[in-house]
């Protein structure tokens, strides 16, 4: 008959060696089949070039904000394909001389344009952050300036599934929606 410490002791060696492996996972990289996932190549860092704000309801120049278009992939599975424009603004730091850093502003959503939030929210701002970091706001993808997303109503979308339909291979029907129908997202 065995003891309680006996029992103790069995748990504590099947907890010991459960933890073990579970250590020796996490340090060579992930559960089972982490090895094998793809691994992505990283997009492209965004050049902005920085100007003057095209906008009719802009202050103006003399607003003290500069706006710039960033490229961004349109599928992160494919950062050098296809591209998509997000809006972005800045007001630069009213003290550059000892500019802490960047503030990014953004209102949550889902819709919200980061620029106007960034814009209207500004000089709401305690003094001592508009002195020391630059103010910036981007619109997301689909929303207001930045790159809209594509819309179908459910014939549009069955039809294009239907296209794709009998293509052979494992996992074409999603690949064809996705690559050979512009990445249309359906609503």
């Amino acid at each position: 008959m065995q003891t309680r410490l006996a029992e103790d002791a069995g748990k504590r060696v099947v907890w010991g060696v459960s933890l073990v492996l579970i250590a020796v996972t996490a340090l060579l990289g992930g559960a089972p089949g982490a090895a094998t996932a793809m691994t992505l190549a990283a997009p492209p860092v965004p050049v902005l070039s920085w100007g003057p704000c095209e906008r009719a309801d802009a202050v103006g120049p003399g607003d003290g904000f500069e706006c710039a278009t960033a490229r961004v992939p349109l599928d992160y599975r494919q950062p050098t394909e296809r591209t998509i424009p997000l809006a972005v603004t800045r007001r630069l730091a009213a003290d550059q001389a000892h500019r802490t850093g960047v503030l990014v502003l953004h209102p949550g959503g889902p819709g919200n344009s980061g620029v106007d939030f960034a814009r209207n929210s500004h000089d709401a701002l305690p003094a001592s952050l508009r002195d020391a970091f630059d103010v910036v706001g981007y619109d997301m993808r689909g929303v207001a300036r930045s790159g809209q997303v594509e819309c179908w109503n459910d014939k549009e979308y069955s039809a294009a599934v239907d296209a794709a339909r009998g293509v052979p291979g494992p996992g074409a029907l999603q690949d064809a929606v996705r690559q050979g129908l512009d990445f249309a997202t359906a609503c």
